[in-house]
């Protein structure tokens, strides 16, 4: 199911899942400011991939997920535990995202806000010190442990390690609205790393989803083992470091 059919079954787009009417209002500037910009990004010739390349990023793929699972063990042991001791709820829980070709799937993570946490707002982004995380969600955020079961995802074939971040329906829904543009990102398999994620980090403004699609288009263009090898290094040491 695409993303827009996946609203559509909701009625999510009969309302926007941000609640801040100054982001459209923004976002809407940009749509005009960087019109010839947009233009060129929604002109962009598909990336070519050939066969041989995609079973060498499979492999590499399924061989670095399935020891990071098993190098994972213990620790996700133990955040489980840790998890149920701090707050009532499930330890995983799935989330819609968008994937390749607009393909709504369900992304895998550790919980790390109090169970029900959008039932009086609805889809909303996470900020910083938000009253919904629990304190073991707050510092698996801070170090992004919260993603490490995406590495399940990616054994499905749903996701890569390295990839624009997958976003969700609802969100897609009301940014292609202003910015077609944002479609583009879908172009690929979404990924745990990614350039935008190093250069720009969490969504926070309109402004910020601009620049996410500018780097994520940069990778989609540039995209290469040895490139996808780099991102996962920087993608190491920065989160090392707490700084994605």
């Amino acid at each position: 199911m695409r993303y827009e059919e996946y609203c559509k079954a909701r009625s999510i787009h009969q309302s926007s899942p941000l609640v801040d009417r100054n982001f459209y209002r923004e976002l809407y500037h940009i749509a005009v400011s960087r019109a010839a910009v947009l233009n060129d990004i929604v002109c962009l010739p598909l990336p070519a991939n050939s066969r041989g390349r995609a079973i060498a990023e499979r492999c590499f793929d399924l061989l670095l997920s399935s020891f990071g699972l098993l190098v994972c063990a213990i620790p996700f042991l133990v955040i489980a535990i840790a998890i149920k001791m701090d707050s009532p709820g499930r330890v995983f829980y799935r989330q819609a995202r968008v994937g390749k070709e607009g393909q709504v799937f369900y992304i895998i993570k550790f919980r790390t806000m109090t169970a029900d946490a959008e039932r009086g707002t609805g889809p909303i982004w996470a900020a910083a010190g938000d009253p919904r995380l629990t304190r073991v969600g707050a510092f698996l955020r801070k170090f992004r442990l919260d993603e490490m079961p995406n590495l399940f995802n990616i054994l499905k074939g749903e996701m890569r390690l390295v990839g624009p971040r997958p976003e969700r329906p609802e969100f897609v829904y009301s940014f292609t609205r202003y910015l077609p543009a944002f479609s583009r990102r879908h172009d690929v398999k979404p990924g745990i790393a990614g350039l935008a994620q190093l250069m720009n980090g969490y969504d926070t403004s309109a402004a910020s989803v601009y620049r996410k699609l500018r780097w994520d288009v940069q990778y989609i263009k540039r995209s290469s083992l040895g490139t996808d090898v780099w991102i996962l290094y920087r993608t190491v040491l920065a989160v090392l470091q707490g700084r994605v």
